[in-house]
């Protein structure tokens, strides 16, 4: 992947698992620059309508192949790229991913697809300045979703791992899953230099940190690209 460097905005991506707090925190983010006169796009994952509908039709049949997930979500991710992410940084804003390839990677790999394989699909991808991982072991991640649905039957089915036949009882193989998935996150923050934020600090604490670091990495931006602070 290449650097994002030459860009004059800022590209910041927010990872992991679902129920983790990206949405929130992207959200909060987004608000608060915008209220700075910065100039903000929020890119989330899986938002192209023709492809999210095939995602959907193709899980609501059960019929998401490895294989298939992968390319399925690279054209997702190359969409996204080439028209909104790319043309925000030529603008000069602050492009806030919320899920970038690393979500691919490692729903990927924990489906058998190799490493190297599923990387090299996405080589034309930029290096975010930073990417921030939200870690939230697994049991808070499976209290949130219960406080949110109350029955097991909204346990999404790939979320929960169901095609890896890891478990008969739906709520049992999301546990599985979703530990491994946390786990092979963990090795990704190391492996890729994320940030790691404890998702189970208060919101507005995650945020304070978020801010801080983007803050920071503004200014620097900035100042190499030999732009004035403040807004666009």
């Amino acid at each position: 992947m290449e650097r994002t460097s030459q860009y004059p905005g800022l590209l910041i991506a927010i990872e992991g698992t679902d129920g983790s707090g990206k949405t929130t925190q992207a959200e909060l983010l987004k608000h608060y620059y915008l209220s700075r006169g910065v100039a903000v796009v929020v890119s989330a994952c899986n938002t192209v309508e023709l492809i999210r509908r095939a995602i959907s039709d193709l899980k609501q049949q059960n019929f998401l192949d490895p294989l298939t997930f992968s390319f399925l979500y690279a054209a997702d991710f190359v969409d996204r790229f080439e028209h909104q992410i790319i043309p925000a940084l030529e603008a000069g804003q602050l492009v806030i991913a919320e899920q970038y390839v690393y979500t691919v990677f490692g729903r990927a790999i924990l489906r058998g697809i190799a490493p190297e394989w599923i990387a090299n699909i996405f080589d034309f991808a930029l290096v975010p300045a930073k990417t921030f991982y939200l870690d939230l072991p697994v049991e808070s991640l499976l209290e949130r979703i219960h406080w949110k649905t109350r029955q097991e039957r909204f346990f999404d089915y790939y979320e929960a791992g169901m095609d890896m036949n890891l478990s008969s009882r739906k709520k049992d193989s999301f546990v599985i899953y979703q530990r491994r998935l946390i786990e092979l996150y963990r090795e990704m923050a190391q492996s890729y230099g994320m940030e790691t934020v404890d998702a189970m600090a208060p919101i507005h604490r995650q945020q304070k940190t978020l801010r801080g670091k983007i803050d920071n990495l503004l200014a620097t931006h900035r100042k190499g690209m030999g732009l004035a602070g403040g807004g666009r």
